[in-house]
Formats: C-alpha cells, structure tokens, sequence
C-alpha cells in the first residue's frame, strides 16, 4: 500500500510594530509685531509676552493628560494640572533668560515624559524699505547701510519688528535735524550736484523702557552714481 503524505504548511504572518515613543516638545512664540511677508516665527521681546504650548507624543489624548509647567525650577501649581497645556507670561523689565519644564505626570505622580528649554528675549529692531509709488512696499530688499537714490524722491517706512507695545513714537533724522514724526519719510535729493546724506529712524515705547530701537544708513545722491 503507498503512503501519501501530505504536507501541510504553516504561514507565519509578520505584522510589525509600530512603537510610539512617549515624549513631549514645548512650541513658542512671542506676541510681538512682524511685517507682511516676513519669514520666520514672532522671536520673544524684552517686556512682551510669550506663549509656550506642550505637545505630547504617544500619550493619547492631549486634553487629558496632567501638565506640570516650571519656570526657573518652581513648579507653577496655579496653571498646572489636567489639559493645561499652555504657559503664557509677559517679560519683567529686569530681561533675563527663562529656564522652563513640562512635564507630564500620571495619576499616581510618575514622569511619563518631560522636556525643557531656556528662552531668552531679544532686543526689539527696526526693518526699513522702500515705498515705491509704482510698486508699493519693496519688501524683498531691506534699506541696509547704503542706499542709492536713482529718482528725485523717496520715501522709506519702517517696521518696528518684535514690538508689542502700541503706544510708540517715531522720530526721523537727517544731517540737518529732525524730520518725520510718523513710520514713514519722504526725501528729495538736490536739483544739482552730488553727494550723501545720513538718516536715522529711533523708534520708542512710552511706557515699556526696553521696546526701544535705532536705525541708521546713508543716501547716496547725484549724476557721478553707478548705472
């Protein structure tokens, strides 16, 4: 009698696993102004506030996790807790850098992930372009240290950049003195001859000390300039 045998065979299915590792990262920004176009995220002032939000990753639901937040090494119990994923503060006139953590606790008081960053806050600027009566804002080049003058007016504006107080004043300066007190100023080169003339833009707070800044470049003027 002939023995058939049959073979059987097993196929063992591969399903990988995908692992989640469980963490948490701290976005910012600051609350300050940035003109149109302008690339990159608002930087954190001196005297402006700033808002810090933590996102967790392989922790499941986001608003219900319990966020514990320091600053500088205290534990800011009034805005910790259960979905409080946000931190928001306003800068002291002493500026320094802030030390901050999140951390995510479970219900028993165990660290299930945690992360820290320190921020400093930065000087507020001045950006200055032209403001062609053809073209408008001439956004895509900044007025640097030199500017030729190929017409017989121009006028700049300037942009308080990180700036978040609203109550600034402004004030333009040439060779001769003062001149504009609004964000932009118009000039007219001589009917003859050549030469330069200095400008400066100072752009000041009221009432916040630190949310200052100055700006200075030369116009060139006069028939002897490049083509």
């Amino acid at each position: 009698m002939k023995k058939v045998f049959i073979l059987t065979f097993y196929f063992l299915i591969l399903t990988p696993a995908i692992a989640f590792a469980q963490s948490v990262d701290i976005l910012w920004q600051g609350e300050g102004y940035t003109p149109p176009f302008y690339y990159g995220r608002t930087l954190w002032s001196s005297q402006s506030r700033i808002t810090l939000v933590a996102v967790p990753q392989g922790l499941g639901n986001s608003t219900a996790l319990n966020y514990k937040w320091s600053r500088n090494g205290t534990v800011l119990g009034s805005i910790s807790g259960v979905g409080k994923n946000t931190l928001s503060f306003v800068d002291s006139v002493l500026s320094k850098s802030q030390a901050i953590k999140i951390e995510i606790v479970s219900s028993e008081g165990d660290t299930l992930a945690q992360s820290s960053t320190v921020i400093t806050p930065v000087s507020p600027s001045l950006l200055v372009y032209e403001n062609s009566p053809l073209y408008g804002f001439m956004f895509h080049r900044e007025v640097g240290g030199n500017y030729i003058l190929r017409e017989p007016e121009v006028t700049f504006d300037t942009f308080p950049l990180f700036f978040s107080a609203s109550d600034i004043a402004y004030q333009w300066g040439t060779n001769s003195g003062k001149s504009s007190t609004e964000s932009s100023a118009t000039y007219r080169a001589p009917e003859e001859g050549s030469g330069e003339a200095f400008i400066s833009i100072e752009v000041k707070s009221a009432n916040k000390i630190l949310q200052s800044a100055k700006k200075s470049f030369l116009v060139k003027f006069g028939n002897d300039e490049p083509n």
